[in-house]
């Protein structure tokens, strides 16, 4: 069942909820406010039929994804492995990854880049649905979540296709564009801030192979981009600006999906047209 913490993420719910609060402090009828929390059930049970009609994760992405929630991320900043606890709600949600791996299955994909890691969930969904000679490649800043991932993703049976670059995004970005590599599909998940520079580092570096997709994560992220409330602050603004640079760019062809926070995907206009 989607959670409240997920329900979050969707303006509209918050809405509806400040809109129960109020009626109940007008005294309003019974009616009214049956029909309040019959909407806001109804944004819960479309996330869960969605989540239902979905296929299911493999034994493996499901022992990954419990061993996320189930984590001593507490003990971990306690004892200063971790500068701040991290939201769970960062790793990649069924619907998103099945996505993700029907699209690679789709498109021919043999090398994926990721900007942003976190525990691995994307990173093995995408291995899963790649040939035995395939990889993914993910790029993590924080040592601590880069060997936890990796200690997750060596118990998984398509672990071994995923290479975790501890470094920043940057950098791993430049030394991969030094060695000529580039990628059929690249996700971007990485701090929300810096999704221009990623974005135009993609193309400047060459990174995106012939016919490949950039799919971008979080692209919805609170609603900041559409409703303008800077739920999130800075950090809403930083998709909100990446959003409005890819619409101006008219080299690409894209499309938003509202899939759980928001996903874009970008390819070359060449590519579709």
């Amino acid at each position: 069942m989607t959670s409240e913490r997920q329900m979050r993420q969707e303006p509209a719910y918050r809405c509806l909820q400040k809109l129960r609060g109020l009626v109940e402090k007008e005294n309003v009828s019974a009616g009214i406010i049956a029909e309040v929390d019959k909407a806001m059930d109804l944004l819960k049970a479309r996330n869960d039929f969605c989540e239902q009609q979905t296929t299911r994760p493999s034994q493996d992405l499901q022992q990954l994804m419990k061993s996320t929630l189930q984590h001593d991320w507490q003990k971990a900043h306690d004892q200063g492995q971790l500068d701040h606890i991290p939201n769970t709600l960062m790793m990649s949600g069924n619907l998103e990854v099945q996505f993700f791996r029907t699209l690679a299955s789709l498109g021919n994909v043999k090398r994926v880049l990721e900007l942003g890691l976190f525990t691995g969930v994307s990173a093995l969904a995408l291995a899963e649905s790649l040939p035995e000679d395939g990889k993914v490649i993910s790029c993590e800043i924080d040592p601590y979540i880069a060997n936890l991932a990796r200690s997750f993703l060596d118990k998984a049976t398509s672990g071994k296709k995923v290479e975790i670059l501890n470094a920043p995004a940057q950098e791993s970005m430049e030394r991969l564009a030094q060695k000529k590599q580039q990628f059929d599909l690249i996700f971007l998940d990485a701090d929300k801030p810096s999704y221009v520079q990623y974005y135009k580092m993609i193309f400047e570096l060459g990174l995106l192979a012939p016919k490949g997709t950039i799919l971008v994560d979080n692209a919805l992220f609170f609603g900041d981009p559409y409703t303008k409330e800077r739920f999130m602050g800075e950090i809403g603004d930083g998709v909100t600006q990446f959003n409005e640079v890819v619409k101006d760019d008219n080299t690409v062809h894209k499309v938003m999906l509202p899939i759980r926070d928001g996903i874009m995907m970008i390819r070359r206009k060449e590519d579709v047209d």
